[in-house]
């Protein structure tokens, strides 16, 4: 009796040295995990995670950023996987900005008033939220309603509207919802910088040379503008130089040869860290020379004096035409008349070619066709200190035209042949990275470089830091049409079809790399892969998945549990 007495007490003295132990553990393991955090993703495309950049920004903060995402409602799996994706996002950054991130999700439309609602939805339209029709199909009825998968970011009074859900021409429900979910993070931390940023970035459209003029870049510079961008024009041949407060210039479809001395501005500029997006053409083709001529245009190389400057960065603009049968834009031609009405019909023109990516790079990652008309091609020159990238090209059946050549509408009619176009994925738009030398070099007199050595903006300089540059073969990648009242359509939208194309996000996100230094678009290349489940074997075999996951366990519990009440029975009924 005294001996089983003894045993209970040391097994209670055992018990409580353990509960004090665990308790001592778990104090411990709280009081380092307040100055210690750490996670694991053990995810393989550690989509849980967010990057270095994103981390750091968030870290610095010094004031409270407030998101309030407007997705709510009954939503069916897709967006509601796309809801948790961004409650779980915003988890992660407030798990490295702490107190700095809060966040809440509203449903618009759970408000009950009618008026209250229409004014929130009005509202949320014209601040910069797009809405969607969600149609929800089930097996007895199909239901429609209104969601906004969007957020506003607000920081020191100011806010910046994030829409989460993507709009990709040709891609399925399910692929757009997954690059949604791809794109949050740089969602998210790109409004945060551009809240917080000292100095909003500045971009300078180049004028002198009869670039495009601000009607057919109206739409760019608005949208530039409402992305917290300062946006000016540049006199180049009424300033000495280019100054380092624009941390991007733009050269988009010069008329014109450039004088040295306007060139030599424009290499220093680079020399001294600028970047540059060049948008020339190769040839002067034009539909208005084409239209008036029943012959067609005699189509030429243009020279505007930049190949030098080009090769010695490390591209050539060729004086080419690019044809592509696969993938282009159709115009409308008159193939008769039916009384005194024109009948016209709509031929796919090869000169206005669609350009893709090989989603390569965080500035083409993920996006739609861009639209071209008349393109020339690209080649990249060996510079061992530039790093080349092509951003867009054409499809596999795709012809670079020689020129001088005549353009006419007579290749229309008789169909082409495949066999001509067997050129694949011909270059127009190349991304330059890494140190460049200046043409310049070697050919400036001493007499200048003595007097350019007493003033700091007009040094000269040979070589540039770490800098990039993109180079595409066509102006009118950037050109917005311009409708009779004079006004402009968004970029990248084509009358004849009523398309739109990513025109304007391809130039948003090549202005993005070149402006940015925190490394956030990188963000852009996160992969998260799409593991679809069969719907088909799903509705075959639900009721035994069912059973698997959810009466098995359960009977795996109530077994154990007998079994382990008949051992201690046999065990301690003695």
């Amino acid at each position: 009796m005294v001996k089983r007495l003894g045993n209970k007490m040391l097994n209670r003295s055992d018990a409580l040295i353990r509960l004090g132990l665990v308790l001592v553990i778990l104090v411990l393991a709280n009081v380092v995990s307040h100055y210690a955090y750490f996670r694991w993703d053990l995810t393989a495309e550690k989509r849980y995670s967010i990057s270095k950049p994103t981390k750091e920004l968030v870290r610095k903060l010094n004031d409270v950023v407030i998101i309030k995402v407007y997705l709510g409602g009954e939503l069916n799996a897709g967006f509601t996987r796309l809801k948790e994706s961004t409650r779980n996002m915003l988890k992660e950054f407030q798990a490295y900005g702490g107190k700095n991130i809060e966040f809440e999700f509203i449903d618009p439309m759970a408000i009950e008033n009618l008026e209250e609602r229409k004014a929130l939805i009005t509202d949320l339209i014209q601040r910069g939220l797009a809405p969607t029709n969600l149609t929800t199909k089930s097996k007895t009825d199909t239901k429609q309603q209104l969601v906004f998968p969007g957020a506003m970011v607000v920081y020191g009074g100011r806010e910046f509207p994030v829409n989460l859900l993507e709009n990709q021409i040709g891609f399925s429900p399910q692929m757009v919802l997954n690059n949604s979910v791809i794109l949050l993070e740089y969602k998210f931390a790109n409004a945060i910088k551009k809240l917080t940023q000292y100095r909003p970035p500045r971009v300078g459209f180049i004028r002198g040379y009869g670039e495009l003029n601000e009607a057919e870049t109206t739409d760019i510079r608005q949208t530039l503008t409402i992305l917290q961008y300062e946006v000016k024009d540049f006199d180049l041949v009424q300033n000495y130089y280019i100054p380092d407060r624009f941390d991007v210039i733009i050269i988009a479809k010069p008329q014109r040869a450039f004088d040295e001395k306007e060139k030599y501005k424009i290499d220093q500029y680079i020399m001294h860290g600028g970047k540059v997006l060049w948008l020339v053409d190769g040839t002067n083709a034009t539909m208005d020379s084409l239209r008036v001529s029943y012959t067609g245009q005699f189509v030429q190389g243009t020279d505007y004096n930049l190949d030098d400057m080009l090769f010695k960065y490390g591209a050539r603009i060729n004086n080419d035409l690019v044809q592509d049968v696969n993938l282009n834009n159709p115009i409308p031609l008159v193939v008769g008349k039916m009384g005194n009405a024109p009948q016209t019909e709509m031929f796919p023109w090869y000169y206005f070619p669609l350009l893709v990516s090989d989603n390569n790079h965080a500035i083409n990652k993920n996006l739609d066709p861009v639209a071209a008309f008349f393109a020339s091609s690209i080649d990249t020159v060996k510079n061992p200190g530039v790093r080349k990238t092509i951003l867009l090209h054409t499809s596999a059946n795709a012809k670079a035209q020689l020129t001088p050549t005549r353009v006419h509408f007579g290749i229309l009619q008789s169909k082409a042949n495949p066999a001509y176009f067997n050129q694949p994925d011909i270059p127009v738009a190349v991304l330059l990275e890494g140190e460049f030398e200046s043409v310049y070099k070697n050919r400036v007199s001493p007499e200048y470089l003595a007097a350019s050595d007493t003033v700091e903006h007009l040094k000269f300089r040979e070589k540039s830091p770490e800098s990039r540059m993109i180079v595409i073969a066509d102006g009118d990648v950037m050109r917005s049409e311009i409708r009779s009242d004079s006004t402009a359509y968004p970029l990248g939208y084509y009358l004849y079809t009523k398309q739109t194309f990513a025109n304007k996000d391809f130039i948003l996100n090549c202005i993005e790399y070149l402006a940015d230094n925190n490394g956030l678009l990188e963000t852009r290349n996160k992969e998260v892969k799409l593991r679809m489940l069969n719907s088909v074997k799903v509705e075959e075999e639900k009721l035994q998945w069912q059973l698997l996951n959810i009466a098995l366990p359960i009977g795996l519990v109530m077994l154990f549990g007998l079994g382990y009440g008949f051992f201690r029975k046999r065990k301690y009924a003695a």
